[in-house]
């Protein structure tokens, strides 16, 4: 429901149904009502296509109107470049102080993190970095840099001045708090991997997928309380490279990804804070991909690895049900 509430009233069928009244606290007069057979079912539709095709690109914000993306490869193409999102198009707006790309990134448009990164050595491989850059809706400012240089990380955080980094590599379990000012290790994750992602906050997060182990794709999911990961129920298909959002470690989407080092997918799967189930597909598979926002309101773009990287976003929605005030 849209307002939780005890000792409420209700009346109607499966597929349509009131529910009135009750203690929020206080004692409500609210009604809702419900249509359909089941929980409204989310699904995606196709955004407005960014400036620079990348792919390995971070990103942050608040809902599928709202969003942040930076870095990416192929480098140096597209390394340092950042572009705005406000529901219909894309911006482009001031670079990273140093591009690269899997790199972490947290926030919002207005207050974002991006730490770590892999920097290409010339003329092949890659050098994990552990520098941090704060975005205050304008600019970015390099500031304290990460205790482990690292990248292909999970992340979570909701402003400049509140992130966690787990896992990646070469770090492998190794979890940073930031405060706004420095890194500090806590707690280390249970699961070994790089390529998982993360969603939530500094105190509340989900990391799931990855790669464990040289070549084995894992599905493993971990819930992080604020001093502590423990391992909770599985995805149902183990990838890596794959993206999420969610506010905090009860509600989360996970997004595209690989189910093996070759196959891209388009699956998507609903976390409720006990298990992950099976939802709407992105239109495309994608893999190497970013994304922002809840469960409910979110937007994947950038991937496609190997080559072409793509310019395409897709916004995912959950529609609500409706909240109608009855008269006599």
């Amino acid at each position: 429901m849209n307002t939780a509430r005890s000792a409420n009233g209700g009346s109607g069928i499966t597929t349509s149904a009131l529910t009135f009244g009750g203690d929020v606290p206080p004692i409500t007069t609210a009604t809702e009502e419900w249509t359909g057979a089941g929980a409204p079912v989310g699904a995606w539709s196709t955004g407005g296509s960014m400036n620079t095709a990348r792919a390995q690109n971070a990103g942050a914000g608040a809902s599928n109107a709202s969003g942040l993306t930076f870095g990416g490869s192929p480098i140096p193409g597209v390394a340092g470049k950042t572009e705005l999102y406000d529901g219909t198009s894309w911006t482009e707006v001031n670079d990273l102080n140093k591009g690269g790309a899997e790199m972490g990134g947290t926030g919002t448009v207005t207050s974002a993190l991006a730490f770590g990164r892999e920097d290409p050595l010339p003329p092949t491989g890659v050098n994990p970095d552990n520098l941090t850059e704060s975005w205050n809706g304008t600019n970015w400012t390099e500031v304290n840099n990460l205790n482990t240089a690292r990248s292909r990380m999970g992340s979570a955080g909701v402003s400049n001045t509140s992130a966690l980094a787990f896992g990646g590599t070469p770090s492998g379990t190794a979890t940073e708090s930031w405060n706004g000012t420095n890194w500090t290790t806590v707690n280390s994750l249970n699961d070994d991997r790089w390529g998982l992602t993360g969603n939530g906050t500094q105190t509340s997060a989900l990391a799931a997928g990855g790669i464990d182990g040289p070549t084995t794709n894992t599905a493993n999911t971990e819930s992080w309380n604020g001093t502590n990961w423990t391992e909770v129920n599985n995805l149902n298909t183990g990838r890596r490279e794959l993206a999420s959002s969610g506010a905090d470690n009860t509600s989360a989407l996970a997004f595209g990804g690989e189910s093996n080092p070759t196959t891209k997918v388009a699956i998507t799967e609903e976390w409720n804070g006990v298990s992950w189930a099976e939802t709407s597909d992105l239109n495309t598979a994608n893999n190497n991909l970013a994304g922002n926002g809840t469960a409910t309101s979110a937007l994947a773009y950038g991937g496609n690895n190997p080559a072409p990287v793509t310019t395409a976003t897709e916004e995912w929605n959950v529609p609500s049900n409706t909240v109608k005030t009855l008269t006599d």
